[in-house]
C-alpha cells in the first residue's frame, strides 16, 4: 500500500493496486462454510482481507474479499474447488481494482463515511466494497477511477483540520 496523499489533506489517504477481488457467488446459508473456505484458503497460504458476506437471497449469498494479485490463481483454484463441493454457484474475480483507504483525523466523526462517499459519487467513482471503522473508510474502486478518487477524497477533505 503507497500513500498518495499530495498536496495538503488532514487525512491521509493511502491506494494499493496490488489487489484482486474474489468472490463465491450462490453459498448455501448453511454454517461453517466461510470457516472452511478461509481454512482452505490459509492452508495454501493465501492471504485476504476485506472480508464482505452479502445479503441472503432465498437460501444462498456471496462471499467477497480481497487477496493480493499474486495469490490470485491460488485464491481462484481453491474457491472453485470449494465451490464444487458445497454446490456453489460459481467463482468470479477482478484485477481491475484498486483499494483506497482515508484515515478519520480525529477518529469518529459522524459524518466521515458519509462525506467519502459522497466525494466519490460526485466525481462519478462507484463503490464495490466497502470497509468502515471508527478510525478509517476503505473502499474498492475501479482502477480506472483512482485518479478521480483520490482527487475527489483530496478536495472534500482538504479543509477539515
Amino acid at each position: 500500500m503507497q500513500n498518495i496523499n499530495r498536496g495538503k489533506t488532514s487525512s491521509p489517504i493511502f491506494l494499493d493496486l496490488d489487489v484482486a477481488k474474489v468472490a463465491l457467488l450462490g453459498v448455501p446459508d448453511i454454517p461453517g462454510i466461510a470457516a472452511s473456505l478461509f481454512a482452505a484458503l490459509a492452508e495454501v497460504v493465501i492471504d485476504v482481507e476485506m472480508i464482505v458476506q452479502s445479503v441472503m437471497r432465498g437460501q444462498v449469498n456471496d462471499i467477497a474479499f480481497l487477496v493480493r494479485k499474486s495469490g490470485l490463481e491460488g485464491a481462484i483454484r481453491v474457491c472453485r474447488a470449494v465451490s464444487m463441493e458445497i454446490d456453489a454457484q460459481g467463482v468470479i474475480f477482478d484485477t481491475e481494482i484498486a483499494k483506497i483507504s482515508v484515515s478519520s483525523l480525529p477518529s469518529g466523526k459522524r459524518d466521515f463515511p458519509a462525506r467519502v462517499f459522497s466525494a466519490l459519487a460526485h466525481q462519478g467513482v462507484n463503490i464495490d466494497m466497502i470497509l468502515a471503522l471508527p478510525s478509517s473508510v476503505t473502499c474498492v474502486v475501479a482502477t480506472a477511477k483512482v485518479e478521480e478518487a483520490f482527487e475527489a477524497l483530496k478536495q472534500e477533505l482538504g479543509g477539515c483540520e
